[in-house]
């Protein structure tokens, strides 16, 4: 058990790097003009939609979970690449790789930690300025390492981009549906 154990985080690690490198290969990422300015790259940085690739991470820590008062700890790792499909649409790709590590929530003194269900999310947004609509699906694809740690299920569904870049500040939301189940197609 303790030699499994300590393969896990290098075959995660090495997982979660060559799964980033291989969407980050194609994706296409606009050149910065000469002289451009730090606020520039800024409210670049700060749009979802622009034609730079980014990787946030966003870290929850939740104390108190369940009748063992456990804790989780997640870090998901967000790339976003966007793809120039036509002069006048980007189809913007966003992913979402939670890595976990939750303790005392399946019962006492236990503890699983791994990657989670990753959510991928595909934007089909028109080049405007003021106010950017992206429209897309959204897919729950089971990519969990350890059963306690995912759905065990693939979903589907809508997600919406609505979004408004001013100076120095970006105001917006994102918006999925995701449903899943077990489809049974019968025919002649």
């Amino acid at each position: 058990m303790k030699n499994t154990r300590f393969y896990v985080v290098p075959r995660l690690l090495f997982s979660t790097a060559f799964f980033l490198l291989n969407f980050a290969v194609f994706a296409q990422e606009a050149a910065p003009k000469p002289g451009s300015s730090a606020q520039e790259l800024a409210d670049k940085l700060a749009n979802p939609v622009a034609s730079l690739i980014s990787v946030p991470l966003q870290n929850n820590l939740t104390y108190g979970i369940g009748p063992y008062n456990g804790s989780k700890y997640t870090i998901n790792i967000q790339p976003v690449i966007p793809f120039k499909l036509t002069d006048n649409l980007n189809l913007i790709t966003r992913y979402i790789l939670p890595v976990v590590d939750q303790r005392d929530i399946t019962g006492e003194n236990t503890n699983q930690f791994g990657l989670s269900d990753a959510t991928v999310t595909a934007f089909f947004a028109p080049k405007t300025k003021g106010i950017i609509l992206g429209f897309g699906p959204a897919f729950l694809v089971p990519t969990a390492t350890d059963k306690l740690l995912g759905t065990e299920k693939f979903g589907v569904g809508p997600s919406a981009l609505v979004m408004h870049q001013g100076k120095g500040l970006s105001v917006g939301f994102i918006a999925n549906q995701i449903w899943s189940g077990v489809a049974t197609f019968t025919g002649t």
